[in-house]
C-alpha cells in the first residue's frame, strides 16, 4: 500500500477547514459582486444576477410563507404551490429568526440583507457532515483512500461552486454524505434504518427527482442483510413514509387534495421530452411537434370543461386553474399524455434521451460563475464566446475524473464489498435514468459525492501502479 506521512487524519482535517474558509471567501466575493439590481436592456426590468430562474421561485414562496405565518395562518396551510418543499420553508424560518425582508418596498429582491450568513451556514452544514463523514470512513478504508475521497468531496470545483449559491444542491449534498456513511457501514438495527428513510424523505423534499433513491438503497439492504432484511428494508420505508405524510398531510389541508408530488414533477416530461420525441418518430420539427400537443390539450381541456387562464399564450404556458381538484386531472393529463408518446416510441427516446445524457454527463466547473454573469435564465451564455472557450477545457477535465473513477470501480469490485461497490453505482448513475433527458449537467453534479469513493480509490490504484513501476525501472 502506497504510504506517506501527508496521508493522515491530521491532512484531512486540514482540508476541511481550509476548503471551509475556502468556500467562505468565494461566498463573500460573489455577494460583494452580484448581490444588486440589474436592469434588463430589452425591457428596463430589475432582476438581481444570483436570484433567478428556479432560485428565485423559492425565494418568491419563502416571502410568501413569510407574510402567511405574519398573518397566523394555520402551521399546515401557510405558503402556495411549489418546486420543492423544504428549501423555501428553511430560507422562510431563517429570514423570519433574522427580521429581515426577502423584497423592498418595489417588490424587487433586497440587497445586503442576510445572504452571507445563510449561505455560512448552508456551507457549516455541508461541512460538519463532512467531518462525521471523514470520522466514520478511516474506521473502515485505508487512509490513503480517505485523504483522496475527503479531497475530493471538499475541493473539487463542481460540487465546491455550489456552497457560494442559492441552489438547492448545497442543502442535499450533506443528505447525500450521511447516506454515503450509512452504506460504507450499514447498522442492522431498526432505530438507525428509520432514519435512513428519514433521511431520503428530506432529500425527496429538497428534490422530488429523487423519490426512486429508495430503491437503489432496498436493494443495496436485501443484498447486505439477507435473511435479515425484510424488518430492516420495513423500518427504512416507515422512516420514509412518515416524511411523505407530512407533505401529503399538508397538501391536503391546503387544497383539500391528497398528493405529495408537486405539480413541476408532473409537466416535466410534457415540456420537455415528449415533444422532442413526437418530433423524431414524426420527423417534424419540434415547433410543429408542440403545436399537435398543444392543439389536443387544449381540446381535452374543453372536453372535461377545465377553467385554465393562459397569459403567454405559448407551449411553456401551462395555465393557471383555481380550482385544485381540476388543476390535480389537468396535470395528470399532461403526465399521461407525455408517457403515451413516450411509450410508443422507444427508438425514438432512446436516441432522444441518448444525446441529452452526453449534456448531462459533461461536469461544469463554471457553472455558477456564468450563472451570475450572464442574463437571466444563461439565454446569453450559450451564445457566448465564454462558452464556448470553456467547452474543450470542461471536456478534459470530465475525461479525466471519469478515468481515474473508472479505475477506481475496478479497483473497489476487486478489494471492497462488492455489494457496496454495486450499490454506489447505482445511486450514482440514478440521475441518468431520471434527469439526463433534461441535458443540464447541473443535475448530475450530487452523482459526483458518491464517485468519490471510486475517485479515491482510483487515486490509490494509480500511485501504486507508479510506484510499482519505479520499483522495476
Amino acid at each position: 500500500m502506497f504510504n506517506h506521512k501527508i496521508y493522515s487524519r491530521l491532512s484531512i482535517n486540514i482540508i476541511i477547514i481550509f476548503s471551509f474558509l475556502l468556500s467562505i471567501s468565494l461566498s463573500f466575493h460573489y455577494l460583494s459582486k452580484y448581490d444588486k439590481l440589474v436592469v434588463v436592456k430589452k425591457t428596463g426590468a430589475l432582476y438581481h444576477p444570483m436570484l433567478k430562474s428556479a432560485v428565485s421561485n423559492h425565494w418568491e414562496e419563502a416571502d410568501e410563507i413569510i407574510i402567511d405565518i405574519k398573518n397566523k395562518e394555520n402551521f399546515f396551510t401557510y405558503g402556495g404551490d411549489y418546486d420543492e418543499f423544504l428549501p423555501q420553508r428553511i430560507l422562510a424560518l431563517y429570514y423570519l429568526i433574522l427580521d429581515k425582508p426577502i423584497f423592498d418596498e418595489n417588490k424587487n429582491f433586497d440587497t445586503n440583507n442576510g445572504k452571507l450568513l445563510y449561505l455560512i451556514l448552508k456551507t457549516l452544514l455541508f461541512y460538519l457532515a463532512l467531518i462525521y463523514f471523514a470520522y466514520k470512513i478511516t474506521k473502515i478504508l485505508p487512509i490513503t483512500n480517505c485523504f483522496f475521497i475527503i479531497l475530493f468531496i471538499a475541493i473539487e470545483p463542481t460540487i465546491f461552486q455550489f456552497h457560494s449559491s442559492f441552489w438547492n444542491e448545497s442543502l442535499f449534498f450533506p443528505l447525500q454524505i450521511l447516506l454515503l456513511v450509512y452504506m460504507l457501514s450499514p447498522p442492522s438495527n431498526l432505530f438507525s434504518n428509520f432514519w435512513i428513510g428519514i433521511i431520503l424523505g428530506l432529500m425527496f423534499s429538497i428534490s422530488v427527482e429523487s423519490f426512486y433513491l429508495i430503491i437503489p438503497v432496498i436493494i443495496f439492504q436485501i443484498l447486505t442483510f439477507k435473511k435479515k432484511s425484510l424488518t430492516i428494508v420495513c423500518s427504512c420505508i416507515v422512516g420514509f413514509t412518515f416524511v411523505l405524510s407530512i407533505i401529503t398531510f399538508h397538501n391536503y389541508k391546503r387544497t383539500n387534495n391528497i398528493f405529495f408530488m408537486n405539480d413541476g414533477a408532473k409537466s416535466a416530461l410534457y415540456l420537455y421530452i415528449a415533444p422532442h420525441v413526437l418530433s423524431i418518430s414524426e420527423n417534424i420539427s419540434a415547433v410543429e411537434a408542440r403545436s399537435i400537443m398543444s392543439q389536443k390539450k387544449l381540446e381535452w381541456i374543453k372536453e372535461n370543461k377545465i377553467n385554465v387562464q393562459f397569459d403567454r399564450q405559448n407551449f411553456k404556458d401551462l395555465g393557471f386553474i383555481n380550482n385544485d381538484a381540476d388543476r390535480l386531472r389537468y396535470f395528470n393529463y399532461l403526465q399521461n399524455s407525455s408517457l403515451g408518446i413516450i411509450i410508443k416510441n422507444p427508438l425514438s427516446t432512446v436516441k432522444f434521451l441518448f444525446k441529452k445524457n452526453l449534456h448531462t454527463l459533461t461536469l461544469n466547473p463554471f457553472y455558477i460563475k456564468n450563472f451570475y454573469k450572464f442574463d437571466i435564465m444563461n439565454h446569453l451564455h450559450y451564445k457566448s464566446e465564454t462558452h464556448k472557450s470553456e467547452i474543450i477545457y470542461r471536456i478534459i477535465y470530465t475525461v479525466i475524473l471519469y478515468i481515474v473513477m473508472l479505475i477506481g470501480i475496478f479497483h473497489s469490485f476487486k478489494n471492497i464489498n462488492k455489494v457496496l461497490t454495486f450499490a454506489v453505482l447505482l445511486l450514482a448513475t440514478y440521475p441518468i435514468f431520471v434527469l439526463g433527458w433534461m441535458g443540464a449537467n447541473r443535475y448530475f453534479v450530487p452523482s459526483l459525492i458518491y464517485l468519490s469513493i471510486f475517485f479515491g480509490n482510483g487515486m490509490v490504484s494509480i500511485l501504486n501502479i507508479k510506484k510499482f513501476n519505479a520499483k522495476y525501472e
